[in-house]
C-alpha cells in the first residue's frame, strides 16, 4: 500500500482508480447514474483548502491499481471515507483491511474519534462489522429525468419571492445564505456526526472548489420581503448530469411549500439552460419523510439505499 497523490497522479493511474469506482457502482447500484472519469477525478483532486484529504492505492505485480481508498476530514471528530474499493479478483487477500488501517491511522493523526462512510452491499456491511464498526442511518438515493410537469409548480405564499443565481453567491445575500445552509443540520443523521459549520469564508471556498472542478453551481432561493434567504436548493451541473447538493428551509419558514417551490423553479431553469441534461440525482435520509415527499411529487424515482456506517478509532 502506498500513498496516492491526488494532484499529481498519472492519467493511467487515474484510469485504474476510476475503473474500480465505476465497476463497483455499476454492479452495486445499476439504476444510478455514474459520473464521468473527468468529473470523478476533479471531485477528488479539487477540494476547499480546509478539506484535508488523503488517498492510498495497492498495485498488482503488473503495476495496475487494484485497491484504492480516499478519505477527507469531515469535521474535528470524523474522517469520511468516500471510496474504499478492492477489485473483485483481488478480494479476500487483506487489501481492504490494510487500506482501512491506513485510513484509521490518518484519522488518529488528525485527532478524530471516528471513521464514517457509506456501503451499498451486504459484503460491505459485513466488512464494517468485522472492523468493529456499526450501521448508522440510511439514505435514499433517487434520480429525476426530464421533462418537468408544469402542473407541479407551486406558488409562494405572500411575503416571499424567488431568486436564482449561478456561481458565487451575491454579496448582499452572503450572510443570510450562510444561515440558511446551516439549516441542513436539522436533517436526520447519526448523533456521532458533527453539525456542518458554515461561514462566509467556507462558502466562498466551496464555491471556488466547485468552479475548479468545472461544476456549474446553480442556486434557487426563496427570499422574504426584506430580501433574506428563507430556503434554497443547490444544484451542481457537469455535462449531462446534475446533482442536488443541499435543500433546506429555515425552521420558522417551514410547512409553507417553499421546498417544492424552489426545487421546481431550479429544475425549470436547469431544463431551459441545459436541455442536454438527462439526470438529476439527490439523496435524503430514509426517515426524512417531508423532503422525500417533495421529491416524489416532482418525479424523483428511488434508485438505491445507502447504509451509513461508523467505526470508532
Amino acid at each position: 500500500m502506498t500513498p496516492f497523490d491526488l494532484t499529481t497522479g498519472s492519467d493511467t493511474d487515474w484510469a485504474d482508480v476510476y475503473r474500480l469506482h465505476a465497476n463497483h457502482r455499476t454492479q452495486a447500484a445499476p439504476a444510478e447514474s455514474i459520473t464521468t472519469e473527468a468529473d470523478y477525478r476533479a471531485r477528488l483532486s479539487h477540494l476547499p483548502p480546509s478539506a484535508h484529504a488523503a488517498a492510498w492505492a495497492h498495485r498488482a505485480p503488473t503495476g495496475d491499481i487494484v485497491a484504492f481508498a480516499w478519505a477527507v476530514l469531515h469535521s474535528a471528530r470524523t474522517v469520511w471515507v468516500s471510496d474504499l474499493i478492492v477489485a473483485p479478483e483481488h478480494r479476500r487477500q487483506g487489501h481492504g483491511r490494510a487500506l482501512f488501517t491506513l485510513v484509521k491511522g490518518y484519522a488518529e493523526s488528525r485527532g478524530c474519534r471516528s471513521v464514517a462512510g457509506s456501503v451499498l452491499t451486504e459484503p460491505g456491511r459485513a466488512f464494517v462489522t468485522a472492523l468493529g464498526g456499526r450501521e448508522s442511518n440510511r439514505s435514499r438515493r433517487s434520480v429525476w429525468h426530464p421533462p418537468l410537469d408544469p402542473d407541479l409548480r407551486r406558488d409562494l405564499p405572500a411575503g416571499y419571492h424567488l431568486r436564482s443565481w449561478i456561481g458565487a453567491t451575491p454579496d448582499g445575500l452572503l450572510d443570510s445564505f450562510v444561515r440558511a445552509r446551516a439549516a441542513i443540520n436539522d436533517a436526520p443523521r447519526d448523533a456521532a456526526i458533527d453539525d456542518e459549520v458554515w461561514t462566509p469564508e467556507r462558502l466562498r471556498e466551496v464555491e471556488q472548489a466547485a468552479a475548479d472542478r468545472g461544476n456549474e453551481v446553480r442556486v434557487t432561493a426563496a427570499l422574504t420581503a426584506d430580501g433574506t434567504v428563507a430556503g434554497f436548493t443547490d444544484l451542481r451541473v457537469t455535462g449531462t448530469q446534475a446533482m442536488v447538493d443541499d435543500t433546506a428551509v429555515l425552521p420558522e419558514h417551514r410547512n409553507r411549500g417553499l421546498a417544492q417551490a424552489v426545487k421546481y423553479e431550479s429544475l425549470r431553469l436547469l431544463v431551459a439552460d441545459h436541455p442536454a441534461v438527462t439526470t438529476v440525482s439527490t439523496s435524503n435520509d430514509a426517515t426524512n419523510a417531508a423532503m422525500i415527499a417533495v421529491n416524489t411529487k416532482l418525479g424523483f424515482i428511488e434508485t438505491a439505499t445507502w447504509t451509513h456506517v461508523l467505526v470508532t478509532v
